[in-house]
């Protein structure tokens, strides 16, 4: 689902048990609206478990901030990687 592989879907599954599904898969859907692979996506929210307790919404206003300012996964990820090396 949503471009995960079945190893990525049971190990996105496994994140915060305790919430339903649809919170899962809404944070999971806002990454990858934003340009971050499937692994990088579950990657994040496997180091920022906070992420899956916040707000459909407010995820939704955050991705679509970012989204305004031009930063999706690949520039982002770029902008990050020339800001620590010079």
């Amino acid at each position: 689902a949503l471009g995960f592989s079945e190893e990525q879907a049971r190990r996105l599954l496994g994140l915060q048990p305790r919430l339903g599904p649809q919170r899962r898969e809404a944070a999971a859907a806002q990454l990858l609206l934003l340009g971050l692979s499937a692994e990088a996506a579950l990657g994040l929210l496997e180091r920022s478990p906070g992420l899956l307790r916040m707000p459909t919404e407010r995820l939704q206003d955050r991705a679509g901030e970012l989204r305004r300012l031009g930063l999706d996964g690949g520039r982002a990820a770029r902008r990050r990687g020339r800001g620590r090396g010079g």
